[in-house]
């Protein structure tokens, strides 16, 4: 594997190994911090976001770790080019080894219009692109203007996708609910059983329902199958095929199926195949989420992630939380078999 080491080879996973079996599940958290008054302190960071100045509490101070546990983690991280594969992704290169990809996120959220090239080409362009395209597309349909075949304004949104074309827009708009708009009913299609959909149409009237399709080739099975059975319905409400292009849009790149549907190109939001799935609603692929609580708080969304990218680029792995965090997971789940791991804001 291409700058990659196996992480139990490494001398510091070896000590690691050493230090769980004499630290073991030993440790008694209340004793812990009766014998040090600042373990909190030692043991906790705050981030400071940049976007809104707001602050960010980090506590791991009631794991199981201790002064030794915390620097051989970060001894780990070292050893296994953390800080090296972190610059390589920031510069765009393909740490993407299997399919030979650059692994770019980051540039989705890059707000404050950072150079970010792949390939020697720049990407910025054609992100803030998508976004504009985003911001239009949401303020029309959020004002109104935006009409449905009978000329009625939208107010139910259903989202069609499988896996991270789903999972990141269900997790982000329940999230930010408070921010949504009240007057928009939000529904999340993954399943291909046909009850998810049924449940869906069964809330939706088809002069006021927008669908949102989002597969990036537009031929996965599972979303194909449930944007026909979506289209079935609604074409037996509409019954003229013209009437799809108000009450469909394509979250893809594949113009000629989404053509073929009988959405128009011009309702097709892009994104590159450097956005892996998990990451994917940081671009058009989280349109519901934009829709739901305005593009102004989806561009804070994405300014509140960039100024955290910023923390984990350019802070040292000691004080890092987003290597912190991920060390604690491999603390736990390869030294001490854990199968969970909770995160409790």
């Amino acid at each position: 594997m291409p700058g990659f080491a196996q992480a139990n080879d490494l001398q510091a996973w070896q000590q690691l190994q050493s230090h769980h079996s004499e630290l073991g599940k030993n440790i008694v958290l209340k004793e812990y911090f009766e014998e040090d008054p600042q373990r909190f302190e030692r043991f906790s960071r705050t981030f400071h976001n940049e976007a809104d100045k707001s602050e960010t509490l980090f506590d791991f101070s009631k794991n199981f770790i201790t002064d030794e546990t915390l620097k051989l983690l970060v001894q780990l991280a070292k050893e296994a080019k953390l800080e090296e594969l972190r610059d390589d992704m920031f510069a765009g290169k393909k740490i993407n080894f299997t399919e030979n990809r650059a692994v770019y996120h980051v540039a989705l959220r890059n707000v404050t219009n950072q150079p970010m090239e792949v390939d020697g080409k720049s990407v910025v362009e054609g992100v803030n692109e998508v976004l504009e395209h985003m911001k239009e597309f949401s303020e029309q349909v959020r004002s109104g203007k935006w009409k449905g075949y009978t000329g009625k304004k939208m107010n139910t949104i259903v989202n069609i996708g499988i896996g991270g074309s789903d999972l990141g827009p269900v997790m982000v708009s329940e999230a930010l609910k408070p921010y949504g708009d009240r007057n928009l009913k939000l529904h999340f299609v993954s399943n291909i059983d046909g009850t998810h959909m049924a449940e869906a149409l069964r809330d939706s009237d088809p002069e006021t329902t927008l669908f949102l399709v989002a597969s990036k080739t537009f031929t996965t099975a599972e979303t194909t199958t449930n944007a026909n059975t979506a289209k079935n319905w609604f074409l037996g409400h509409a019954k003229e095929a013209s009437h799809i292009a108000k009450h469909f849009v394509a979250l893809s790149t594949n113009e000629e199926e989404v053509t073929k549907f009988g959405i128009d190109k011009k309702n097709m939001f892009g994104f590159s195949d450097w956005v892996g799935g998990r990451y994917s609603v940081w671009s058009a692929i989280g349109l519901s989420v934009c829709l739901f609580i305005g593009f102004d708080n989806f561009h804070e969304f994405l300014a509140g992630a960039h100024s955290m990218d910023k923390h984990f680029k350019e802070t040292p792995l000691e004080e890092n939380i987003p290597v912190l965090g991920g060390l604690l997971s491999v603390w736990y789940s390869d030294f001490f078999g854990a199968q969970t791991h909770l995160v409790s804001p």
